[in-house]
């Protein structure tokens, strides 16, 4: 007969493959398997409501990873509470190429940080409300670390598009906007019910009443004279057609005229020619004389120029002559306040 099993023994081992069948689901429902696993430290200092453990990091709209812890902690520095989140990436996910390994294989993470890396929290569903963490480049903004351990690199956060709009409403002046909106309201009353505006509403009406009124009487007034136009223009009309009539009669006119003109001149030029011939020769004989006349002008021009010796004798003899009529001018005057200087002498 054999031996009974233990039923102890039979605990132990069924309890041990529970543990490595829970250790493997775990595992490999983790999706933590046949990859370069790397982890990361987060700080959100937003609200991180949502954002629950296995929510997906995305970088460019790609699923590279997951989050793996999310806590809550009060930093005195900060003097606010922030929600450290521990994500884990996995870099075969993620394609590098051989040049930025090359230049950047002890510090790939300082290089991506330093062009722009940046974490923030962002809507995985609109239905539920869940958040995820999105990676992405945001060189404007600034690198704020406020990592207290250690233990894996910080990637910098940023505020998410939720969080942004908050602070913008909170900022906004609601209270100043409001006031204002109550007395553009209080004045736009004060003006509807003004009894100005009843008046000028009246009259505008009146005024609209009277112009209708011009416009008929100017319509009845503009029928009569509308025919006395037609009546006018067919007048003008008429006088344009004999006035053309009476320049095609003028035009033959002139061509008739301008024929026996052309006539004569023809019958002239025949016995014109004699006369023209002596014109001529009286013309060479006139262009002699200018000739003879210009070369005694230009002798002339000589003799007087102003360094010819005739003109200098001239000026001298001018001169000469302007003092003896000074004197005999002097004379004379004295002679005639003093008549008996002729006997007497000059005293």
């Amino acid at each position: 007969m054999s031996k009974r099993a233990d039923p102890a023994l039979i605990g132990v081992f069924v309890v041990a493959a529970l543990a490595i069948l829970v250790a493997t689901i775990i595992y490999f429902g983790s999706g933590k398997y046949g990859g370069n696993w790397y982890r990361f430290n987060i700080y959100f200092q937003g609200n991180a409501a949502g954002l629950q453990v296995g929510a997906p990091v995305v970088l460019k709209g790609v699923s590279i990873g997951q989050v793996s812890s999310v806590q809550v902690g009060f930093y005195p520095e900060d003097e606010d509470f922030i929600v450290p989140v521990v994500i884990d990436v996995d870099g075969d996910r993620i394609l590098w190429s051989d040049s930025f390994i090359a230049q950047n294989r002890h510090e790939p993470l300082q290089k991506l940080i330093e062009q722009g890396l940046r974490a923030r929290l962002d809507l995985q569903s609109i239905v539920t409300g869940q958040l995820r963490v999105d990676l992405g480049f945001y060189p404007e903004t600034a690198v704020v670390y406020r990592g207290r351990d250690g233990l894996h690199p910080e990637i910098p956060s940023i505020p998410s598009a939720m969080d942004e709009l908050i602070r913008a409403l909170q900022d906004f002046p609601v209270e100043k906007l409001t006031a204002t909106s109550l007395r553009i309201a209080e004045g736009l009353d004060r003006l509807v019910n003004s009894p100005k505006v009843t008046s000028i509403l009246d009259e505008l009406h009146a005024a609209t009443v009277d112009v209708r009124s011009m416009v008929g009487a100017l319509e009845q007034q503009t029928l009569p004279a509308g025919e006395k136009i037609a009546v006018l223009l067919e007048e003008v009309r008429v006088l344009v057609r004999d006035g053309r009539a009476l320049m095609a009669s003028l035009q033959r006119d002139l061509d008739n005229v301008t024929g026996d003109t052309r006539s004569l001149i023809k019958h002239l030029d025949t016995g014109l020619e004699p006369a023209i011939a002596d014109m001529r020769r009286a013309a060479a004989s006139a262009g002699s004389a200018f000739n003879a006349a210009d070369n005694t002008f230009k002798a002339a021009n000589e003799m007087i120029g102003s360094d010819s010796p005739l003109r200098y004798e001239l000026l001298t003899l001018m001169r000469n002559l302007s003092d003896a009529a000074r004197s005999l001018k002097t004379m004379a005057d004295y002679l005639e306040r003093h008549p008996d200087a002729l006997v007497r002498g000059k005293r």
